[in-house]
């Protein structure tokens, strides 16, 4: 005759266990069912094409442009106003603008688009290193409080573009955004007015990083002219502004500009895991509830000149948390997510971090703006390890592997890393939702871009490969791939 269980605490634990075998239970037929819904929902690429399960298989894939590019840290498509490559009908079209490149063999410069007459570029070549076409970073050191340039040829590394447009009809409404207050800004600047602009119209701002200087922004304008024969679209040459308050020796080589313009941020993959930042790297438009600051008022960063010390406000924020920053980008959550040398991590609280737990605010204050005034630094503090980005899509397998390559493309991340595989993770105000196999296969994954000139029927993800892994000349490898964000 079996004992009847009397004791409260162990019924109550057999109910408990039971629960939870029922909820585990519940938990895995859910995640089979996700991954089940998944597998349905992630079916369609922008050319029409379904995903392939598992992601692409790169090897023995199409390359983009053999034999031309160096170690690339990936690209960036600059809308412009161009048609026709050289304004001549007899050469491609340019599709409204150009991509360009960080390869590290010459420098960044705006690619050149070959193929056929009016038809759509076939390959890419790159232009003769010139201040025109290419972006040449000087080497600048600090002699008695003055920026002064002691050399040229330090290699732009990873780095964003931003392209603020002005609608004038929602100034100082309650639609009105500090991009668009930037845009109208920026455009008055320029021209003595306000008026509107479009991507193709407006100035690009170029933000990378030099490990010898530091961080830079060059402004890409289109040039003044349609000559046949001549510069098509946007090009530099019309000087820099570098950020003289992150300290120098920092060997910075990522640079990201948030969506909206109002913080640059800085890192280096060879110093340690510092993350700065930079407060209205192009200058305070002023609150978008209000009407413009006046011309004077708005003088911070665009002088252009080699030495600008305009007073952009920069300081160490937090650390990474992982040794070094091998991969730096802004997710669609506004959080900045920073690759270590094994995991990622993000900060949860970005902008407000910045003066978290400060004290010294005035009543009244910005918080943030007194902290930077202050230069009270590391309020964000170390970052938080990202459990989706640090599992594999099986939700089980930890990813503890070297990053090579992270951006960010509207609400998705991309992370290439050591080994040849490419991550692709869905993000949404609230974090990191998803991730899966994006491609594999690959080499060594260098840099990832998006070009807007050679996808059908839009746009193309362009995946930068080191065959050799060292580096080597004319060695890299471009799959172009289509578009697949559709899991959001």
């Amino acid at each position: 005759m079996s004992e009847e269980i009397t004791d409260t605490n162990v019924v109550a634990a057999h109910r408990n266990s039971t629960s939870v075998r029922r909820i585990r239970r519940i938990a895995a037929t859910t995640t089979a069912l996700t991954f089940m819904l998944q597998n349905f929902a992630w079916a369609v690429c922008n050319d029409g094409t379904n995903f392939p399960p598992g992601g692409f298989t790169a090897v023995g894939a199409a390359n983009w442009s053999p034999l031309t590019f160096t170690g690339t840290l990936g690209s960036a498509w600059v809308p412009d106003v161009s048609v026709n490559e050289h304004n001549n009908p007899g050469e491609p079209r340019t599709l409204g603008g150009h991509d360009w490149v960080f390869d590290q063999g010459s420098t960044t410069c705006k690619m050149v688009d070959a193929g056929g007459a009016s038809g759509p570029p076939l390959s890419w070549s790159i232009p003769p290193v010139n201040g025109t076409d290419c972006v040449i970073l000087p080497i600048l050191r600090n002699v008695a409080n003055f920026l002064v340039v002691v050399n040229f040829g330090d290699i732009p590394q990873h780095g964003t573009t931003l392209t603020p447009t002005c609608d004038p009809t929602i100034l100082a409404s309650p639609s009105n955004t500090y991009f668009n207050q930037l845009g109208c800004a920026l455009v008055r600047q320029a021209t003595g007015r306000v008026t509107s602009t479009t991507p193709e119209t407006a100035a690009t701002f170029l933000f990378t990083a030099g490990i010898k200087t530091g961080l830079f922004a060059y402004p890409l304008t289109n040039f003044p002219v349609s000559i046949a024969g001549f510069e098509a679209g946007k090009i530099s040459g019309i000087g820099f502004t570098v950020y003289e308050q992150v300290p120098q020796g920092q060997k910075l080589d990522w640079s990201v500009i948030t969506p909206d313009g109002q913080y640059l941020l800085g890192a280096s993959s060879r110093n340690n895991d510092s993350v700065f930042a930079c407060r209205n790297p192009l200058g305070d438009p002023g609150d978008p509830s209000r009407p413009l600051p006046s011309l004077a008022d708005f003088s911070v960063s665009q002088d252009t000149s080699q030495n600008n010390k305009a007073g952009v406000q920069c300081m160490l924020i937090g650390q990474g948390g992982d040794g070094r920053i091998k991969g730096l980008a802004v997710g669609a959550d506004g959080q900045p997510y920073m690759a270590g040398n094994n995991i990622i991590s993000n900060f949860t609280d970005f902008p407000a971090c910045i003066a978290a737990g400060f004290g010294g605010v005035p009543a009244g204050a910005d918080p943030i703006a007194a902290a930077f005034a202050a230069h009270t630094s590391n309020h964000c503090g170390t970052a938080t390890p990202n459990d989706v980005l640090n599992t594999a899509p099986d939700g089980v397998t930890a990813i503890r592997v070297e990053t090579q390559a992270l951006v960010s493309h509207g609400n998705y991340l991309y992370r290439g890393v050591k080994g040849g595989v490419i991550y692709q993770a869905s993000v949404d105000e609230t974090g990191v939702t998803s991730q899966r196999f994006f491609a594999t296969g690959l080499a060594s994954p260098t840099g990832i871009g998006f070009s807007q000139d050679n996808g059908t029927p839009s746009a193309s993800t362009m995946l930068y490969d080191d065959t050799s892994a060292l580096g080597l000349t004319a060695r890299e490898v471009i799959y172009k791939l289509p578009v697949c964000e559709d899991f959001q």
